[in-house]
């Protein structure tokens, strides 16, 4: 949309911003999305993997996989095990782009511990 400020000259006026805003935070929000993000963004990982590592539901950490694909933020690479062909995850591009963001942003948000509501994802 294009306006005019108090000058009279012209500005443009984005008023979509708030809605795409809310629309990553629902998809960030959800519960799982961001571990998996986390566990992607240190390397590419089998669904076995990440399905041990998360503590969701099989039609919870199904529709968040299917949810992340279809967004474009995860995709699929066929790989050849000793057994047969399988296939990981890995962030995309653009999965990419929206880690370094939530990395940057984190830093900047100082919250004391006991306000910080992402679990920690062990590692054994």
């Amino acid at each position: 949309m294009v306006g005019k400020n108090s000058k009279g000259e012209r500005e443009t006026v984005k008023i979509n911003v708030y809605e795409r805003t809310k629309e990553l935070g629902k998809i960030i929000g959800c519960k799982g999305t961001t571990a998996i993000l986390y566990l992607l963004d240190e390397r590419p990982r089998q669904y076995t993997e990440l399905d041990s590592k998360l503590e969701l539901s099989h039609a919870t950490f199904l529709r968040q996989l299917n949810m992340l694909k279809i967004l474009n933020l995860i995709e699929t690479k066929s790989i050849k095990s000793k057994r047969r062909k399988t296939h990981i995850y890995d962030l995309t591009d653009r999965g990419v782009e929206l880690m370094k963001f939530i990395n940057s942003y984190e830093k900047e948000i100082k919250l004391p511990l006991e306000q910080q509501k992402i679990p920690e994802i062990s590692e054994n």
